[in-house]
């Protein structure tokens, strides 16, 4: 399997249904891809390879007991709140009304590659988040002195 790394930045126009254009880039080889869009903390929306998400939670989902209640209900808050995307044969997604209105999404969605997955904001936030936020020399700086690489 290929790896994609999510790079660059694209504005784009909703059409009626909902759908937004996944850019061939980010799609496999194939024009296929297969997604989870989960909603963020910070009024955006997370748009995660299908195996990226299932490396994260479906062994840990396995550990769970049936009677841990607690963790059932953490699960169904995810499991409710999260959407599976399979692009279409024009390499569209459909991004359901409730997550377009947790990001404030009307009509246009700026998609932001953040080299695992995918951002998605609503144009306006993400001009106020990019303003806000470190240059990608600091990232990388960070990134090089991380923990575990010395």
């Amino acid at each position: 399997m290929e790896t994609i790394f999510y790079l660059n930045e694209f504005e784009h126009v909703l059409d009626k249904q909902g759908r937004v254009a996944i850019p061939s880039a980010w799609r496999s080889a194939d024009g296929s891809a297969r997604f989870v869009l989960i909603p963020s903390s910070d009024s955006s929306l997370k748009l995660m390879p299908h195996n990226l998400f299932n490396e994260m939670v479906a062994e840990k989902v396995k550990k769970i007991s049936l009677g841990d209640n607690a963790a059932a209900s953490e699960l169904a808050v995810l499991g409710s709140s999260s959407q599976e995307c399979i692009c279409d044969k024009q390499g569209r997604i459909q991004i359901g009304q409730k997550l377009l209105n947790h990001a404030g999404i009307k009509d246009k969605v700026s998609l932001v590659g953040s080299i695992a997955y995918v951002q998605i904001w609503a144009p306006e936030r993400w001009e106020e988040k990019r303003a806000n936020t470190a240059n990608c020399y600091e990232v990388l700086g960070k990134l090089s002195e991380a923990k575990g690489d010395k």
